[in-house]
């Protein structure tokens, strides 16, 4: 079976607008307008990826994480939203999701790339084995203090509590925050977290211990 997206989300048209966009990329869609017919209707295991709406009435996109963990579901998932903060991303990651997009969509110039991934991420083919270890030699350009303020970050402190938090300046964390991005190659904390995000999940998937990393010292 194709991996397929499991789109996600209460508002109808943003449904047929996005199916429309995902199978225009030869994205095989599979469509739900709550999270209850999600869980009524998706086959454990099938293979593909969840684009979740996060702010939805009765059972919230968070909800849905919290019963996909209950029931031990694994399946790689995006969150989506119109309000998007550094927060919500860091609470649906620590549920699961690997990244997180804000809508609309259309104007996401790299969701294409990042579904890609995503589908790809539970395959074990070679190009999935390279990002993998290509995520993981980054990582190890961190230096000792770059990491410390990694896992902050990850953690969803902001760069002023980090700062008072290690007793150095603001514009220390700063400089720290912009070095790792430039070596991670992102351009944002949410991108950030989801890159570590899923560099977690893909090292799981393969029977690693999580995150470790061997860094320099600095």
């Amino acid at each position: 079976m194709k991996p397929t997206v499991f789109l996600v989300d209460d508002d109808p048209k943003f449904l047929r607008s996005t199916t429309r966009l995902l199978e225009s990329e030869e994205f095989p869609v599979s469509t739900f307008s709550s999270g209850q017919e999600f869980f009524a209707n998706y086959k454990p295991g099938s293979p593909g990826c969840l684009l979740l709406d996060l702010m939805m009435p009765e059972m919230s996109g968070i909800d849905v994480l919290q019963r996909m963990r209950a029931l031990n579901w694994s399946l790689p998932t995006i969150v989506m939203t119109a309000f998007g903060s550094v927060m919500s991303a860091v609470k649906a990651m620590k549920l699961g999701a690997l990244d997180f997009v804000e809508k609309p969509i259309h104007r996401n110039a790299d969701l294409k790339q990042l579904l890609r991934r995503t589908l790809k991420i539970r395959q074990p083919s070679q190009e999935a084995q390279r990002e993998i270890q290509q995520t993981g030699e980054q990582l190890r350009t961190l230096t000792d203090r770059e990491v410390k303020v990694l896992n902050r970050v990850v953690d969803g402190l902001s760069s002023r509590e980090i700062a008072s938090e290690f007793g150095v300046s603001l514009a220390t964390v700063n400089s720290q925050r912009a070095s790792i991005m430039e070596k991670l190659e992102v351009n944002s904390s949410q991108s950030l977290i989801g890159l570590v995000s899923r560099y977690q999940y893909a090292r799981q998937l393969r029977s690693a211990s999580g995150l470790t990393t061997k860094t320099r010292r600095g």
